[in-house]
């Protein structure tokens, strides 16, 4: 065994190297006192010490530098945040014209439903009378409290002159309690029939009224578009702004699922008849794509 003494060239510190063996050689060492990194050569000349930290430092220095020279000083960066905010802006526009749209239709549902028919054709409709067990004859019909004149066709069937709009029609038949029914008829061509049984199409020109034996009123309800009327323009107005919603936090990077959800409903909405649900599935399909633009709230 053998005991060399050196001194530390970073911290001039006195260190001990105690050697097995061969006594004669490199060794690698740290300074006790400062940690640094240290090479001892002992040979018949005399001891030698260099520290490596000081060798790291100075090849680390040019290969920093000449990196730095194989970047054009002009060389435009990449803005990460510039393009996910032009991406997010088309995405917004693409949910907010769809569930615009979307207003659109359901306004002009509405004003479709409360138009003006005064100056509208009469359409022939059929109204359909009968119990659980037989078609009924000689019954009164009454749109709005108005008794109707009607031509009687068989098994039934009564046909009754009556402008687009919307009615309440009540049927009274003796020995059977008064039937009230609220309908809506579009407007319409006259006479529109099924090809097959040649009758009227259920809830546009043909209302069944099916009548209970006894005294007293029954209420059958609304017809189709009479129940389109009551709740189609409300879902639509509720879809759209649900898209409407979508589509601010999608330009707000907000959340990635909550912008899937503005734009699902603003397919819903049925803005523009088709076009409204293809801006809708478009931007779906871009959100799914660059869905890593939500970072921040990815999770959410």
């Amino acid at each position: 065994m053998a005991k060399i003494e050196f001194d530390c060239p970073e911290c001039k510190k006195t260190n001990n190297l105690f050697l097995m063996g061969n006594d004669k050689g490199i060794f690698e060492q740290k300074c006790k006192a400062c940690n640094a990194k240290l090479e001892i050569e002992n040979s018949p000349d005399g001891i030698q010490v260099k520290s490596l930290q000081k060798i790291l430092k100075r090849n680390y220095k040019p290969f920093k530098e000449e990196g730095n020279k194989k970047i054009p000083s002009d060389y435009k960066k990449y803005n990460f945040d510039k393009e996910n905010k032009k991406t997010a802006t088309f995405i917004a526009m693409l949910i907010l014209i769809s569930s615009l749209l979307g207003f659109v239709s359901g306004w002009r549902l509405i004003s479709s439903f409360d138009s003006d028919y005064s100056g509208s054709d009469e359409i022939n409709l059929e109204i359909v009378v009968k119990n659980n067990t037989m078609n009924l004859e000689n019954v009164t019909i009454m749109f709005n409290d108005i008794e109707m004149n009607y031509t009687y066709q068989e098994n039934g069937i009564y046909n009754v002159l009556a402008k687009p709009g919307i009615y309440s029609v009540t049927v009274l038949a003796s020995e059977h309690k008064d039937a009230t029914m609220e309908i809506f008829v579009p407007q319409q061509e006259n006479n529109l029939r099924i090809p097959v049984s040649d009758e009227g199409i259920p809830g546009t020109n043909k209302f069944t009224f099916v009548m209970e034996e006894g005294s007293g009123n029954v209420n059958l309800g609304k017809s189709i578009f009479s129940q389109i009327y009551s709740w189609c323009p409300n879902l639509i107005f509720l879809f759209s702004l649900i898209g409407l919603w979508g589509s601010w936090v999608t330009y707000k990077l907000k959340s990635f699922h909550h912008a899937q959800i503005g734009a699902f409903f603003s397919v819903l909405a049925l803005g523009g008849g088709f076009i409204g649900p293809i801006l809708g599935i478009i931007a779906l399909y871009y959100l799914k794509k660059n869905k890593e633009m939500f970072t921040a709230s990815f999770k959410n």
